[in-house]
């Protein structure tokens, strides 16, 4: 049989590198670790083009859709914090990944529009995923927004 523990991941995806995942020992939660991998060159400021150097390193945490049932499954991203050199602005990087306003993925976002149109609850789908009843309702938000933009041009 094989377990996630044996898998060592290795892949490289907009700018980050997937190194390995991590099990818990009770096998309940497993981890993703992304690191970034862009390098100070290929950064620029965005406020006034400068050059700029890593002033920290931090980690973000999103939740993504379990690999097995009745697992959390998290992607951990090891990312920089930059300051130019001219302006002295700081700011983050991007992570491509993360779904707007939210702690989970693309993925998990889409898996949750896709429960919301069955018609199921919200608490429903906070059981079944995990994932925080607020991140839930954040998804319903935007996706009644679009659908109330549509009908308004609709009527137009």
């Amino acid at each position: 049989m094989l377990f996630l523990d044996d898998i060592k991941v290795e892949f490289e995806s907009q700018g980050f590198k997937g190194t390995h995942i991590g099990i818990s020992p009770n096998k309940d939660k497993s981890v993703l670790f992304l690191e970034s991998v862009r390098s100070t060159q290929t950064v620029r400021c965005p406020c006034c083009g400068g050059s700029v150097y890593i002033y920290e390193n931090g980690q973000v945490k999103l939740k993504d859709i379990p690999i097995q049932r009745g697992t959390t499954h998290i992607w951990n991203f090891f990312i920089h914090r930059y300051q130019c050199n001219c302006c002295h602005e700081t700011f983050t990087e991007e992570i491509p990944f993360k779904y707007p306003g939210t702690r989970i993925t693309y993925r998990a976002a889409n898996w949750i529009k896709g429960f919301l149109q069955q018609k199921m609850s919200i608490k429903a789908i906070q059981e079944l995923t995990g994932i925080h009843w607020d991140t839930i309702r954040k998804v319903q938000r935007e996706i009644m927004d679009e659908a109330i933009l549509e009908r308004k041009k609709m009527l137009r």
